[in-house]
């Protein structure tokens, strides 16, 4: 398990930084964000040069400029990128294949440096979705703005955060922020958060499987319109208006149900943070997402 930085600022970061561990162990976007503790020791002039040979090279940057000859700027960028030896030297190493290997991680005693584990459970679940290349991201996009949570409360008008499905279905004493979509160019995760009293994780972790089963049925006209128009208000807000924002407003039902029932054939990948004493199996959640209703098998106590 690899340790978590003390700077690291929120315990949603830190679930989802763990849940990317989970899904792609050793490997593209489950690497470290931040440098483990145990290997700062390590870092030496021999790993910086590793480091700079491997990403400072000319085909990973772009050059912009204003108010400069365009012939100008060009020949300044082969002049000092593209004939000027660096002083690491050495190849660029190519960029490692991406491997989805879901796995369960014991994260109970992590903490935020000092700081005690908190009395809330958090728990993370994503499933695979696809890379920002492909043409079902938009469909993800429109599903993820569907599902929504509990913080989404302005995007696409006032209130109508009110009526995403997290929103409306987490349970009392189950607070579910918006779900989490983590792209790259080779693969996906959808991720859904909660977080509850420790002695409730068990049906928390029920609300996040039956949530994920529920996408595979067709979503209301008004429901659709809605995520749409939250995710173009997104897309305005932050000064990212694209083609794909328009590509958005073809989204079906038919497309939706599509991409989930895609998504939902993978493997899970699970974060928890807090005390997990009431954790179901991996095997367990595996089971519910496999099923037709989201319900985790049912377990039976001789003793409480």
């Amino acid at each position: 398990m690899y340790a978590i930085s003390a700077e690291v600022k929120g315990l949603d970061t830190v679930v989802s930084l763990l849940s990317d561990a989970a899904a792609y162990r050793g490997n593209t976007v489950g690497l470290p964000r931040f440098c483990p503790a145990h290997n700062v020791d390590l870092i030496d002039r021999a790993a910086l040069h590793g480091y700079l040979g491997s990403y400072y090279t000319p085909r990973r940057m772009v050059l912009a400029g204003v108010g400069v000859d365009h012939e100008q700027l060009v020949e300044c960028a082969r002049r000092h990128l593209l004939d000027a030896t660096p002083v690491w030297g050495g190849q660029a190493t190519a960029t490692p294949p991406a491997v989805d290997l879901s796995m369960e991680k014991d994260m109970s005693d992590v903490s935020l440096g000092p700081t005690p584990i908190p009395e809330l459970a958090h728990i993370m679940i994503g499933l695979e979705s696809c890379s920002f290349l492909e043409d079902d991201f938009i469909p993800f996009a429109v599903l993820n703005m569907m599902m929504g949570g509990g913080g989404s409360f302005s995007a696409g008008g006032p209130g109508k955060g009110m009526f995403t499905r997290l929103y409306l279905n987490a349970s009392l004493g189950c607070t579910t922020p918006p779900p989490t979509t983590t792209a790259t160019r080779t693969a996906g995760l959808l991720c859904i958060h909660a977080s509850a009293d420790p002695r409730q994780v068990r049906e928390m972790v029920e609300i996040i499987t039956r949530e994920f089963i529920q996408m595979a049925g067709t979503p209301g006209e008004m429901e659709l319109e809605r995520a749409k128009t939250q995710l173009k208000s997104m897309l305005m807000m932050n000064l990212e208006v694209s083609a794909g924002g328009l590509r958005g407003r073809n989204v079906t039902a038919g497309d939706i149900k599509r991409v989930t029932a895609k998504m939902l054939r993978s493997k899970p990948a699970v974060a928890a943070l807090g005390d997990l004493s009431e954790l179901p199996s991996f095997e367990h959640i595996q089971t519910a997402l496999s099923s037709k209703d989201g319900r985790l098998p049912r377990t039976y106590r001789l003793f409480r």
